[in-house]
């Protein structure tokens, strides 16, 4: 019994939905080893990340014939930034704590008594249900000690190994990419080396092009927070830069912690107010200081930097929210640079 022919149409679909398969299982077997191995995936990436920022002060430091210190000094430069911001948060914070939460309290007071009110008429037993919450959150929070304590020894053995990777970097980052390139055949190193240097460019204009637009957005949510005398107004605008290194997300978010702060200590006006400054600064951000500083470096759409960074967070959480956007630029880059070495005249086949 002879059957019918199948359908040219039909038999390229069945075509391209094996190759689908095969790519799909592909990403799915990479994904499932960099959580399996997180451990060390993370760190890397997390130094590879900060490494563009620092080279520029390691190579200062050789032309200063500090050679074999470069590294080091460089390396202690970023740590003494990063533990200053984080110093400026906290000691802030501690400094008006009391004065911060007793605000806290009148403003869930506040927000109680309206919703007990017209027109709402809510009834809100506050004391029992406060009670008996706090010792159900006791109690989880107990249940987890064992887990948070693990979780914080991952989290310094992470930050340890980061910045043993990201001091290699800063001392023997050009010898490893010879050492890398000398592994490919000699036809195709000249399209690996540009290759790489390109994302290296690329990843290099993110960092600093995230800076500049992180240090803009503190500027004026500070100043703005400052001139609505809002408490905490430098902390919060510290909190600001650092969130702002997660694009799109970050700083909205962050913004919000000064809105809350906002509503709480000086009541609804002031609340609205900070949120309209946030607001207005993220509205700058994304309209003309995103295109305009990061459009030479980092060609991405706005569409695949909020599925990139929601894809990072789900899979790695914060780190991984953070490390989404530049490992995305990164390989958009490298491809790129492959397609146009590839597609150009006399290129290699």
């Amino acid at each position: 019994m002879n059957l019918p022919p199948v359908p040219a149409n039909l038999e390229r679909a069945a075509g391209w939905s094996w190759r689908l398969l095969v790519c799909a299982a592909a990403v799915l077997t990479v994904l499932a080893v960099l959580w399996y191995l997180r451990v060390i995936v993370l760190p890397i990436l997390l130094a590879l990340t900060i490494a563009p920022a620092l080279a520029p002060v390691a190579g200062w430091l050789r032309r200063l014939r500090l050679e074999r210190p470069a590294a080091a000094l460089a390396l202690l430069t970023g740590l003494a930034v990063v533990a200053g911001l984080v110093a400026i948060v906290t000691t802030s914070v501690l400094a008006q704590y009391d004065e911060l939460a007793d605000s806290v309290s009148r403003a869930v007071d506040d927000i109680t008594d309206r919703l007990e009110g017209e027109p709402f008429n809510l009834s809100l037993a506050r004391t029992e249900d406060l009670q008996s919450s706090l010792a159900d959150s006791w109690r989880e929070a107990s249940g987890y000690a064992a887990s948070g304590v693990q979780a914080g020894v991952g989290l310094l053995t992470g930050l340890v190994l980061a910045v043993a990777v990201l001091y290699f970097v800063l001392r023997d980052g050009a010898a490893f990419w010879d050492w890398v390139l000398r592994r490919f055949a000699p036809e195709t190193r000249p399209l690996i080396d540009r290759a790489g240097r390109h994302a290296w460019a690329v990843l290099g204009g993110f960092v600093q092009g995230t800076a500049l637009i992180a240090a803009i957005d503190a500027s004026l949510i500070g100043i703005g927070l400052w001139l609505l005398g809002v408490p905490l107004a430098f902390a919060l605008a510290v909190l600001v830069f650092l969130g702002a290194f997660v694009p799109f997300v970050g700083a909205f978010v962050s913004g919000l912690v000064a809105v809350l702060v906002a509503f709480a200590d000086e009541g609804w006006e002031i609340g609205l107010a900070a949120l309209a400054v946030v607001v207005a600064v993220q509205f700058i951000e994304g309209t003309f200081l995103q295109p305009i500083i990061q459009s030479r470096t980092v060609d991405l759409h706005p569409a695949v930097i909020l599925l990139a960074v929601a894809a990072g967070a789900s899979l790695f959480g914060i780190p991984g929210a953070y490390l989404a956007v530049p490992v995305t630029a990164v390989l958009f880059a490298v491809v790129g640079s492959l397609r146009s070495d590839s597609a150009a005249p006399g290129a290699v086949p």
